[in-house]
This record gives C-alpha cells, structure tokens and sequence, in this order.
C-alpha cells in the first residue's frame, strides 16, 4: 500500500492553515489581497484532499482529483504571487471590494481553459506557465522586501524566498513520479516540498498587516 495520502494530507492541512490567517486578515483587515492568496490555498488544499481521499480511501475519484489538480496548477500559485505583489505595492484598488478578486479568479481560469483548447499547449504545460508566472511573483515580492522598503525581517523574506524555490524544484526537478530517492517516492518529495513552500507564507503576513500609505 502506497502512503501517498499521507503527505497529500499533510500539504491539505498545511495549506489550510495558512489560508486561515490569510482568510483572517482579509476579513478582519479589510485586505483583499489576502483574499486572493486564501482562494490559491484553498484551491491547493482542496487537490490535496482529494488526493489523499483517492490515494487512501477511493481510486474512483481519480478523474476528480485530477480535475481539482489541474484548477489548482492554474490558479494556486498565481493568486498567491498576485495576492503577494498586490499587498507589497499597496494596490488601493478593491482594497474594501472582492470584486476585483473574483474578477481576477475568472480570467485566470478562463484564460487557462482557453489557452489550453485554442493552442498548441496542453493543460499541464499551460499550468506550468501559470505556477511559472506565479512563484516569480512571489519571488519577486521577496526581492522588493530584501533590497527596498520593507516590512519583514532579513530572516522572514530569507525563508519566505526558500519556500518560493523550494516550489520550483518541487516542479523542475522532482515531479510526481514513483521512483524513490532517499526512501520516499518523487510523488511524496514533490507534496512535501509544496507543503514547506506554503508554510514559508506564513512569513509574508506582516507585509498585509502594513497600514496602507494614504
């Protein structure tokens, strides 16, 4: 027996927790933003879920998990990168509207679908262009913190720039296949590495806590 599931839940947890917080600042704080950063994770804790349910419960629900995987590639990390920069330029617009935060959901997964449908690409290859586009986002925000104006400390934009790449070698290099290496199948490093990589978000909350420049 597999234990895929088992880091499948621990990704689906650790992606939940941070959306939280996020969810928190964003209804508390009135931080749009950070409603589009709880949307990412949430639609990556909820790929996670389902593969944790198929890998440990249920096989039926593959076509669901890879339906929710293939939402989650296109969406995930590119709301967090947008979310991110959104937050670290102090964006005023939808600041006390969602409106823009749905608008944005709505594009990136028309705009996927479309790619996918009316190009040469395929839908994996167009979610890695998305995910792509996102971590750079994210990594950027780490860049603009490091060497600009910022709110986190040199310790907070270092690990929160580790997470961003732990995500790229989780995409580039490890993947999700089921040879092992080090004792634990590609498919168990690929959810554990994103798993870190979404913890390291947990950084970037000061940055949304940062009273808006009049």
């Amino acid at each position: 027996m597999h234990n895929y599931w088992l880091v499948e839940i621990l990704l689906a947890l650790a992606a939940t927790l941070v959306a939280t917080q996020y969810w928190h600042i964003s209804r508390y704080r009135l931080q749009t933003p950070a409603l589009l950063v709880t949307g990412g994770l949430l639609c990556l804790a909820l790929a996670a879920a389902a593969g944790a349910y198929r890998y440990g419960i249920d096989p039926g629900i593959t076509g669901l998990h890879r339906a929710l995987s293939r939402l989650s590639g296109a969406v995930s990390f590119l709301s967090i990168g947008l979310g991110l920069l959104w937050a670290r330029l102090q964006l005023p617009l939808g600041y006390r509207s969602r409106a823009p935060v749905y608008a944005i959901f709505a594009l990136t997964v028309g705009s996927a679908l479309g790619l996918a449908e009316t190009t040469g690409f395929d839908a994996q290859s167009v979610n890695r262009l998305y995910s792509a586009v996102g971590v750079s986002l994210w990594l950027l925000v780490a860049a603009m913190e490091l060497f600009g104006r910022h709110s986190l400390s040199r310790l907070q934009v270092l690990l929160l720039a580790a997470g961003a790449l732990l995500v790229i070698i989780a995409g580039l290099f490890v993947g999700t296949g089921a040879r092992r290496v080090l004792g634990l199948a590609r498919i168990n490093w690929f959810h554990l590495m994103l798993a870190l990589g979404v913890m390291s978000l947990l950084c970037a909350l000061p940055i949304f806590r940062r009273e808006k420049n009049k």
